[in-house]
């Protein structure tokens, strides 16, 4: 009877622990798109904020500041809240559910994860932007309409 129990004692607690490990919180599957979502516009070379977020290793070491601002509704910065703010376009305030993700990740350890989990990259190392190549571009003249 005993060994039957600690059997199925040990049978749950791998699927429990198996179950945890999928269920956590990493870099490249999670916190990767909020960041090129809301952060990278600024946190890239050659734009105001003093540090890059484009890539794990540059994101790393700030994990415990970046939850703390992103607790504290300090980052992103939107110095025009309003009753009306979370329908202006390119609203860049986080979700409940974008804050928690961050603080979760920090909190289990600010694991990297499989990069093969992460999105196409949105800027180059160097800071530009990337433009899809699959997209089609036109350079085609608009008419203006003559102002009246």
């Amino acid at each position: 009877m005993k060994r039957v129990s600690l059997i199925s004692l040990l049978l749950g607690a791998a699927t429990l622990s198996t179950a945890t490990i999928a269920a956590s919180v990493t870099y490249y599957k999670d916190v990767l798109p909020i960041l090129q979502n809301h952060c990278q516009t600024c946190h890239r070379p050659g734009q105001l904020a003093p540090v890059s977020f484009l890539t794990y290793k540059e994101t790393r070491p700030w994990a415990e500041s970046i939850k703390y601002l992103v607790a504290a509704k300090r980052m992103p910065p939107w110095f025009a809240e309003t009753p009306y703010s979370p329908v202006v376009a390119r609203h860049p305030a986080l979700t409940v559910r974008e804050i928690e993700t961050i603080v979760r990740w920090v909190d289990e350890g600010a694991v990297a994860g499989d990069p093969k989990d992460a999105p196409p990259p949105t800027y180059e190392q160097e800071g530009r932007r990337r433009v899809d190549q699959r997209q089609p571009f036109s350079a085609a003249r608009r008419e203006i309409p003559p102002f009246h």
